[in-house]
């Protein structure tokens, strides 16, 4: 085929009908309603978008988007972490040198600085941006003071130190009116919860300001961006929708734009396979950028231990492939258009919305945050993402699948990080590392080593290398090996045709010092009664490995037995 031809070519434009007809086919018997994904937010993803999922008056919610956005481009936040001042100042004017947007203080400051550095600081943020977030009472706000007044309109960007109103006085450009949904975010907040949250905090600053557009001229909102990356890309695209019904309230149809900064989470980081920490962050500021941030911040892949100097290179270096190689700053709302994103954009909105009115009835954030009520339904949402990583119906590569057993896991550094996914996993292989447990083979290599690699795969997650038996032909060579290596904890591996009859025949004489699992599902009746017989549990698909490894902990440590 020429290449003439291949541009004359043309194909029919298939039909609902005929697509819904492969799918099926492809299935094998399946519903395709199999095919439907639900996300923590309630709401039901479909395997394929068409028009007809687009709500009416998609242009004007697209112009509402764009105009929210405003611009392509986004500012580069890249955290500068030093606890001596003399330092920081040539960590910053370096990390500036090499594409850092802004001078970026999150605390740290062990001492006030002197009047040399305090000069240095002060005449650099008035040639670049800066942005601080830290306590009232942190030395760092000295180099505000150091700023000569008529240089003080030069100083743009953003300031989250308890809506400090002096700053706001003393520098006009400077952004003093934070919303942060960090806390909620670690709480195990999803994509509608933080929007709401976001919203309502809001409206309680809106209810003690007296002009909305000077306030709104002040605004600023900060959201984590998680590892779920379409969802991300419509909660930020979402949240311009709802700012703009959020100003109407208060009568500004045509709002002013209002900056969203974006920080990669570290809910999702984890200590073990840290370099897996950087595509995870590499997942979030993608979205964060197709979801039209104004700036962004990426946590280093080490940051739960400690950064160094090349984590932090690397972090930044996210961002500047993003924009020289992936060139995704050179689009307004790349995602903008897409049948998936845009259905999602809506879901996320309405549902955002209907729960900031719910939130507002309940007398706003700050009083279901007295009362209890908000931490309950974050430890809800929390505990069932947990779920899905214990069921591995989600995955963190390297803690809840793919573990390596033999990396020792690091002490965490960072206190911003309480509330990760992977605390309770981190937890048990803390407690069960390097425990011994055995693997009896029982049957044929090419049948026997799948059960048998599940199995040591579950175990790692708990850092535990089990030890592999022989390959035994009948379950009295296992049972004599039992005998002769009087192990506290072993599991049974073999194929499914043989395991009922193997397991019975060694549970009948196995020592009575040691606690027998088998790997494999049973059917309901053959299961209880195996337990019956003294077996103490099953591996397989599905289950809750963070139960079965808590269950593995008491063992070990001589509690309950079978």
């Amino acid at each position: 085929m020429t290449i003439h031809t291949m541009k004359q070519t043309s194909f029919e434009r298939p039909a609902m009908g005929e697509w819904r007809k492969a799918a099926e086919s492809s299935l094998k018997g399946k519903p395709l309603a199999s095919l439907e994904t639900p996300t923590p937010e309630g709401i039901t993803l479909k395997p394929l978008y068409t028009a007809d999922d687009i709500p009416e008056g998609q242009d004007e919610r697209l112009n509402a988007i764009r105009n929210g956005i405003g611009k392509t481009d986004w500012t580069l936040l890249q955290e500068t972490r030093e606890t001596n001042p003399s330092a920081y100042l040539e960590k910053a004017k370096s990390a500036v040198d090499r594409g850092n947007g802004a001078v970026v203080y999150t605390g740290g400051w062990k001492k006030g600085a002197d009047n040399e550095v305090l000069d240095a600081l002060a005449a650099l943020i008035t040639e670049v941006p800066v942005y601080v977030r830290c306590r009232p009472d942190d030395p760092f706000l000295a180099v505000f003071g150091s700023v000569p007044e008529d240089k003080r309109r030069l100083v743009a960007g953003f300031a989250d130190v308890d809506r400090s109103a002096d700053l706001s006085r003393r520098f006009p450009s400077l952004r003093t009116i934070a919303v942060d949904t960090a806390a909620v975010h670690m709480k195990g907040a999803d994509a509608v919860t933080e929007l709401a949250a976001a919203l309502s905090k809001a409206a309680k600053i809106a209810e003690e300001e007296d002009d909305f557009g000077a306030m709104a001229r002040k605004l600023f909102f900060t959201f984590d961006i998680d590892t779920h990356f379409f969802t991300e890309i419509a909660k930020l695209r979402a949240f311009r929708l709802l700012f703009r019904s959020f100003a109407a309230a208060y009568g500004e149809e045509d709002p002013v734009h209002v900056p969203v900064i974006a920080r990669t989470s570290l809910r999702t980081y984890t200590l073990a396979d840290p370099y897996v920490n950087l595509l995870r962050s590499g997942n979030g500021a993608f979205a964060a950028a197709l979801g039209g941030a104004d700036a962004i911040t990426v946590a280093p892949l080490d940051a739960l231990t400690g950064s160094t100097g090349f984590s932090e290179r690397v972090a930044r270096n996210v961002q500047h492939i993003l924009k020289e190689e992936a060139h995704a700053d050179r689009v307004l709302d790349p995602a903008g258009g897409s049948y998936y994103i845009e259905s999602l954009t809506e879901s996320i909105y309405r549902k955002a919305w209907d729960l900031f009115i719910e939130f507002e009835k309940q007398g706003g954030i700050a009083a279901i945050d007295a009362d209890g009520a908000l931490d309950r339904l974050l430890a809800e949402k929390r505990e069932a993402r947990i779920r899905r990583l214990a069921e591995r119906k989600e995955s963190l590569i390297g803690t809840n699948i793919y573990a390596d057993p033999e990396e020792e896991l690091q002490k965490q550094a960072d206190d911003d990080a309480e509330g990760r996914f992977a605390e309770p996993f981190e937890a048990l292989r803390y407690a069960l590392q390097g425990s011994r447990v055995h693997l009896i083979r029982l049957g044929s290599l090419k049948a026997v080593k799948p059960v048998a690699d599940f199995t040591a795969g579950v175990l790692a997650v708990g850092g535990i290398r089990p030890e592999l038996s022989p390959l035994f032909e009948t379950a009295e060579e296992a049972l004599d090996y039992l005998k002769s290596e009087l192990p506290e904890y072993a599991v049974l591996c073999s194929p499914a045709e043989q395991a009922e009859e193997a397991a019975r025949t060694i549970l009948q004489d196995k020592p009575d010092a040691t606690v027998l699992d088998a790997a494999g599902r049973y059917p309901e009746d053959i299961a209880a009664s195996l337990r019956e017989a003294g077996l103490n549990g099953f591996y397989h698909r599905g289950q809750d490995i963070l139960d079965k490894l808590a269950e593995l902990k008491g063992i070990l440590e001589g509690g309950t037995q079978r």
